[in-house]
Formats: structure tokens, C-alpha cells, sequence
């Protein structure tokens, strides 16, 4: 049995795993443990410390005792020696100082796996968006790590442990499902998760994934759940679902399209076929009135093939734009000269003001744009069309229907036609403006339609 009485200082030290050294203000070695003389090799009574230690290290030890025994008060600082670290206590007595080498060498590399594993963790959770919260039931005090205050947009100045974060943050209209989450997790004990809205601090919507569980420390359960910012990913997945929708409205339309194109082609075949078939029983004297009328079927047919053909060409981008310098008046003069000849047939007058103008435009798809907004005029108009030009701006006037204010937004529309349209020597497909329009989107153009009802339509074209 030990007898405690005979326990002195000096034998602690020798059964402690730390070093313990007692030296005079001048360095000499007083007394020395066991754990010394391992670190530090032969050690001698009388010594100094430079004859045991490198000056390099010895040097800090030495102005440490001399700080100690100034101010006569114990203090601690961090010494290295051979690749281990030390936290050294000194303690000041009247004529000798104590030297308490702890070895934190593996406490420091613990504390710096920590750190390291701390901002990994940090790391992660930033790139994932993705915070993570504990509520330890009892104490009813809350943890947010720092991404959670992120997420919410929370600054520094405002973070807290005591605010319910969930409940504060939490779109009202959701925060009842997120609630009624809770309650199964704490009456069932299983993982709860979901995906519901936070008004952030500066008033920002997000959507966030949650899943919350229940943990356990010393028996106890808290409930631990993560928060993750997915507003990016409900972004993109709206973006496809409209997308899609587009994709189906496209394909609805195309499927229309066909459908008017299959009808519209059929009607002037059928018109052939008939006429053919009545030259057979026809007298001589209707030939010329029957050509005429088969002329007249197979020109529109063909205007038909040809802006069919043009549509499905324009939606393939299959369009080559080629700009060069040309005369628009010009242009638009050889138009007239051409247009009024066909009208000759009609009662329509075609008047012409034209001015020289050179412009640097593709003129092969401004010729198509002129002549489908002229074979439209011509189907709608009364009695007069006028062409006219400005710079590098062109405009046609015609004196029909009009359109009304809630179908403007539809002439651009494949087949759309005025409900007035009469039947005329130059028939229409209701695919002329449709061209028009994304010839104007190839090349840049601009185009704006002025009309009114029953009384006359302007189309103007900026190139």
C-alpha cells in the first residue's frame, strides 16, 4: 500500500507521461523526469539546457523562463522539437522555474484532420447547396450550419441558434405540409422528406428539398434534417415541360398544316379532273372557256405547291441569306409593270410612287416578300392598290375587308383568311403572309400592319 505521506513532486513527475524540468533563470537543469531523459537523450543534473538542446530551440525556452521569472506569473506556449509538437506550462518559483512539456503532436494533427474534414464538409455543402439543421428537442435550441443561412439569406450579423429559422422562413402556403411531416417523424420514427418553398430574407423564392430524421446522443433523440436549394433544378425542369408543350403545340400545328395543305391541293385536282373530263362531251366552242378555267385551277395549284414547299423550306432553315446592294425602287417598279398587267383581268387599279433608293438586302427574299404582299392585296382589294417607298421602307395599301383588331394577331397564321374574301381569278392558299413573315425574321426585316375595318389594310416593310 502506498503510503501518500511519502509521495513527493518529484515522484509524480517521474510517473507522468509529460516532461517535466526544473531550471534556474540561467538555464541550469535542477531536476529532471524520466520522459526527459528519453526525449532529450543523456541528461545531467547541473547542466544547461543549450548542452541538451539546439541553441535554434533551446534559445525560445530560455526567453520564455526569462518572461516568467519577470513577471511571476505561470503561462504557456507552443514549442517544436523534432518533428513533435509541445504545449510547454511554465511555472515560476522564487529561484528556479518548472518546464511542463505536454506532447500535442497527435491532438494537433487530430485537430487539423478536423479542420480539413470541416471544410470539405463546407465545401460540399456550398457546390450542393445544401445546409444542414439539428434541433435538440429538449433544450429546444436549434443548429444551422452556415449553408442554411445561405440558402435562407441570413447575414452574418443576424444568425442565430435561438430562432426557428423553419417556421420564420417557410412559404406560409407550405409551411402546414412541412409541419404535418414533422409530426409522422415524431410519431412513426421514420425519414420524412419533400420538396416546399422559403421567402428568403431578401424576399427571394426558392424551392428546397427536405428530408428530416431522428438522431441520438447519450439516448436522448434529436431530430437532424437537411435543406437543399433546388430552385435551379425546378428552373430547368419548367423550362422542359414548356418546352415540351411547345414541342406538342408545334407538332399540332404541323399536323394542321398538313391537313389544310392535303384539303386545299385536293379541291384544284379535283377542279382539273372535272374540267378535263368535260372536254370530252364539251362542244368545240367551250374549248377556249374550259382551258381557261383548267389555267386558272393549275395556276393556283401551283402557287399552292410552290408556298407549301417554300414553308416547310423556311421552318427547316434551309433559307440562304445573301445581301448585296441593289435599287428598291427599282425593284419595286418592275413589280409594277408586271402586276399591272395581271390585274388587267380585274377592275383594280394599281397606282405606283416610287423613289430610287439603294439599299444592301438580300434581293432574291425581298422579291418574295413584294410579290406575296401583293398577290394578298390583289385577293382583298375593292378597287385600288397603292405601292409606295421611303428610304429603305416599302409599303402596300390595299382597299378591302380590313382586319379586325382580335384576328390582326392571326394574318400571320398559316391559311388564315378574311371571312369577306370573294372568289377572283387570283385565288389564295392563306400561306402568303405566313412566308412573308419568316422571310422578314431570316433577313431582320420589320414589318407592321396598319388596317382598319371594312375599309383598308397598310402592310409597311423596313428592310
Amino acid at each position: 500500500m502506498v503510503n501518500i505521506g511519502a509521495i513527493t513532486p518529484e515522484f509524480v513527475a517521474n510517473i507522468s507521461s509529460n516532461i517535466f524540468i526544473q531550471v534556474t533563470k540561467s538555464g541550469k537543469i535542477l531536476f529532471f523526469n524520466t520522459k526527459a531523459n528519453c526525449v532529450f537523450g543523456e541528461v545531467v543534473v547541473g547542466c544547461n539546457l543549450e548542452e541538451i538542446i539546439p541553441k535554434s530551440s533551446s534559445c525560445i525556452l530560455l526567453q520564455n523562463i526569462k518572461i516568467s521569472f519577470y513577471h511571476q506569473y505561470p503561462h504557456h506556449f507552443y514549442w517544436g522539437f523534432k518533428n513533435r509538437f509541445y504545449l510547454v506550462y511554465v511555472y515560476p518559483q522564487d529561484s528556479s522555474v518548472w518546464l511542463c512539456f505536454d506532447d500535442i503532436t497527435e491532438k494537433r494533427q487530430l485537430a487539423h484532420l478536423l479542420h480539413m474534414n470541416n471544410q470539405r464538409t463546407l465545401f460540399a455543402e456550398r457546390l450542393a447547396k445544401l445546409g444542414y439543421w439539428e434541433l435538440d428537442i429538449e433544450a429546444k435550441r436549434f443548429y444551422w450550419s452556415d449553408e442554411v443561412y445561405n440558402i435562407f439569406g441570413i447575414t452574418e450579423k443576424d444568425k442565430t441558434y435561438k430562432k426557428n429559422l423553419i417556421r420564420e422562413f417557410v412559404h406560409p402556403n407550405d409551411l402546414a405540409l412541412y409541419k404535418q411531416k414533422l409530426k409522422e417523424l415524431v410519431s412513426i420514427g421514420n425519414e420524412v422528406d419533400g420538396i416546399i418553398r422559403i421567402l428568403t430574407a431578401d424576399n427571394v423564392t426558392k424551392y428546397c428539398k427536405f428530408v428530416a430524421g431522428l438522431i441520438y446522443e447519450n439516448g436522448e433523440p434529436k431530430i437532424a434534417g437537411i435543406f437543399q436549394d433546388v430552385s435551379m433544378l425546378i428552373g430547368e425542369q419548367k423550362q422542359l415541360e414548356q418546352a415540351r408543350a411547345e414541342i406538342d403545340m408545334i407538332n399540332t400545328a404541323k399536323s394542321y398544316f398538313l391537313a389544310q395543305a392535303s384539303h386545299d391541293i385536293r379541291q384544284p385536282l379535283q377542279a382539273i379532273n372535272l374540267f378535263a373530263e368535260g372536254l370530252k362531251s364539251a362542244p368545240l366552242q367551250k374549248y377556249p372557256e374550259i382551258a381557261d378555267k383548267i389555267l386558272m385551277v393549275s395556276r393556283n395549284l401551283n402557287v399552292l405547291l410552290s408556298n407549301v414547299l417554300d414553308i416547310s423550306k423556311l421552318d427547316a432553315g434551309g433559307i440562304c441569306f445573301n445581301p448585296t446592294e441593289f435599287d428598291l425602287g427599282k425593284l419595286l417598279m418592275q413589280f409594277c409593270d408586271e402586276y399591272r398587267i395581271i390585274m388587267q383581268e380585274t377592275e383594280i387599279s394599281l397606282a405606283c410612287n416610287i423613289k430610287s433608293v439603294i439599299i444592301k438586302q438580300d434581293v432574291v427574299l425581298v422579291e418574295r416578300i413584294i410579290r406575296n404582299l401583293l398577290s394578298n392585296a390583289i385577293k382583298y382589294a375593292k378597287s385600288k392598290i397603292k405601292i409606295g417607298n421611303s428610304k429603305n421602307c416599302f409599303w402596300i395599301i390595299d382597299d378591302g375587308c380590313g382586319i379586325d383588331k382580335n384576328n390582326k394577331k392571326h394574318i400571320f397564321e398559316p391559311f388564315y383568311q378574311c371571312n369577306t374574301l370573294r372568289d377572283r381569278a387570283i385565288g389564295g392558299t392563306g400561306l402568303g403572309l405566313n412566308i412573308v413573315e419568316k422571310i422578314a425574321t431570316a433577313i431582320g426585316a420589320d414589318i407592321k400592319v396598319k388596317s382598319k375595318l371594312n375599309s383598308y389594310t397598310i402592310f409597311k416593310v423596313c428592310l
